[in-house]
C-alpha cells in the first residue's frame, strides 16, 4: 500500500508517494515529538500561570536588572520571585531589595509581597499572583510620572499616591481584558485569563475600559466594582458589601508596621453596633477618623494593649450604624 500527501514547503503544493516503511517512519516520528511535547507542558512552568517547575534556577546573589531602581520590596509573606527581563532564573525576594523595570514579580501558594514604587505608591499581591512592572517613571523635579502595570494573573492591590500638582501623572494595570487608569487611587484587581474584575476602595476614582473597547470609558467611585470578561464591556457597576469590603482590606491589607491603614471591621453585639478601625503597631496610628452617615460624632479612643496600638471609632446603640468610616 502507497500513502499520499501534499508537500507545500518548497515550490507549491507537490503531491508526494511513499510506501509502508516511509510512512511508518513518519507515523513514529510525529508520535515522538508529541510525546516530548506534552512531557515539557507537564514539567514545566507556563508563563501565565505561577507554578514553577523543579528546574527553575535560583541564583543565591542577587544583581540589579537593567536600568535605575524603581522602588523597593517593603515585606514579604512565606515567599515571593523577581525575575529579571529576559531572564530564565530568579531569585528569592527580601525585604529592602529593589525591583526594575520589566521584573516579572511572582507569589507561590501562600505567598505574598508588598512592594514601594518610587513615587510612594504600593502594591501588595496576593498568593498565586503574577505582574509584570512594565514601566515606572517618576522625576519630581519635572513633575512626571509615569507607571504601566501589566497584570498577568492572581489578585493584587494597588495604592496609588495621588500627585494632583504634576504636570503629568498616570498610572495604569492592564489585564487580559481590561485597562484601569488612575491618578491617585485605592482598588483591587482580580485577573484570570479570561475575566478581569476590579474594585475600588476609598478615595477612588477609577477609568476601566475593556481591550475590545478602550473608548467606551466606566468610572469606578469608592467601594463599587465592575467585571470586564473576554469580547465584552465592563458590566453594570455594583457597589460592595461592607463584609466584602473588610474581607478585601484584611486579605490585602498590607505589613505590620506599614503606614498603610488600618483594616475596618463591623462588628454587632446585641442591640448594640460598633464600627472598629483597627491597625497593628504603627500601622494603627490612622490620623483623624472621619464617621459618615450618623449624627453622632463618634469616639476616638487610643487603647494600650502590650506593644500595639488600637484606635476605636465608637457609637451606641443604633447610632453606631456609621454606614462608612473614612481613613484619613
Amino acid at each position: 500500500m502507497s500513502y499520499y500527501y501534499f508537500d507545500t514547503a518548497f515550490n507549491g503544493r507537490k503531491l508526494m508517494k511513499y510506501n509502508n516503511k516511509t510512512a511508518s517512519r513518519i507515523k513514529s516520528n510525529i508520535l515522538i515529538i508529541l510525546a516530548i511535547f506534552f512531557i515539557s507542558i507537564a514539567s514545566g512552568y507556563s508563563h501565565a500561570g505561577t507554578s514553577m517547575p523543579d528546574s527553575f534556577v535560583f541564583k543565591d546573589k542577587f544583581l540589579p536588572g537593567k536600568g535605575q531602581s524603581i522602588g523597593k520590596i517593603l515585606s514579604v509573606k512565606e515567599s515571593a520571585i523577581i525575575i529579571h527581563s529576559d531572564d530564565s532564573f530568579g531569585y528569592r525576594a527580601n525585604k529592602d531589595l529593589p525591583v526594575f523595570e520589566h521584573d516579572t514579580i511572582v507569589t507561590p501558594k501562600k505567598g505574598g509581597i508588598e512592594i514601594l514604587l518610587n513615587d510612594g505608591s504600593k502594591l501588595i499581591l496576593a498568593s498565586e499572583t503574577k505582574l509584570e512592572l512594565t514601566k515606572s517613571t517618576y522625576d519630581p523635579n519635572i513633575k512626571t510620572r509615569s507607571s504601566f502595570i501589566n497584570m498577568i494573573t492572581g489578585k493584587a492591590r494597588f495604592l496609588v499616591t495621588k500627585l494632583s500638582n504634576f504636570n503629568s501623572s498616570e498610572f495604569k494595570v492592564k489585564t487580559k481584558t481590561a485597562v484601569a487608569g488612575v491618578r491617585g487611587s485605592d482598588f483591587v484587581v482580580a485577573a484570570t485569563p479570561g475575566t478581569t474584575e476590579i474594585s475600588a476602595l476609598a478615595n477612588t476614582s477609577l477609568e476601566v475600559t475593556s481591550i475590545l473597547r478602550p473608548d467606551k470609558i466606566t468610572i469606578l467611585s469608592d467601594y463599587e466594582r465592575t467585571t470586564v470578561r473576554q469580547g465584552a464591556l465592563p458590566s453594570p457597576v455594583e457597589k460592595i458589601s461592607p463584609d466584602e469590603i473588610n474581607r478585601i482590606q484584611n486579605e490585602l491589607g498590607g505589613a505590620a508596621g506599614s503606614d498603610i491603614s488600618g483594616v475596618i471591621i463591623n462588628k454587632f453585639s446585641g442591640n448594640n453596633l460598633t464600627n472598629i478601625a483597627i491597625g497593628k503597631g504603627s500601622e494603627a496610628n490612622l490620623g483623624t477618623i472621619k464617621i459618615e452617615g450618623s449624627k453622632i460624632k463618634g469616639t476616638v479612643v487610643n487603647e494600650g494593649t502590650a506593644s500595639n496600638v488600637t484606635n476605636v471609632a465608637i457609637g451606641n446603640g443604633a447610632a453606631a450604624n456609621t454606614s462608612s468610616i473614612i481613613i484619613k
